[in-house]
């Protein structure tokens, strides 16, 4: 009996430093500096436009668009690059919009004729993990919502 009350309590210590541990590289560090010091690669995504459901997980076998090369990298400036494809390179501007930096807009200039507003709430920021909820109007102007999960 006491030694299967030792294994609990040292498995729950483990557990419990092991959970602990990632929280631990973000402390001090600002939301600018998780946000800046990465470029983030998608890794999930589920989203809704057109009424039809996109979905897309790294390495997932069920995905109905691919996003293997989309990525985002944000500089301190309030700037930074979009990039949906290797080919292709398109400059933003990001700026948190709540004192608590739990929301942001990220504006991609596709063409001069073609920007696009990202409305990201529920911004969950750390050095490992870039998650939002995000809405924006697409190119025929019907509204799009989904969650997004970025990694570096």
């Amino acid at each position: 009996m006491k030694i299967t009350v030792l294994l609990s309590s040292a498995l729950l210590s483990l557990f419990l430093l092991q959970s602990c541990s990632k929280d631990s590289d973000d402390v001090g560090k600002s939301k600018e500096v998780l946000l800046t010091q990465h470029t983030w690669k998608m890794e999930e995504i589920t989203q809704v436009e057109n009424n039809t459901q996109i979905y897309y997980k790294r390495g997932g076998s069920t995905n109905t668009n691919n996003f293997d090369n989309d990525k985002i990298t944000f500089l301190a400036a309030g700037t930074g690059t979009y990039s949906p494809t290797p080919g292709e390179t398109f400059n933003i501007t990001w700026q948190f919009t709540n004192t608590e930096k739990t929301a942001m807009n990220i504006v991609i200039n596709f063409s001069p004729t073609i920007i696009t507003t990202l409305k990201c709430s529920e911004l969950d920021l750390t050095d490992t993990r870039f998650f939002c909820v995000t809405s924006f109007t697409n190119a025929s102007g019907k509204p799009v919502l989904g969650s997004v999960y970025r990694t570096p």
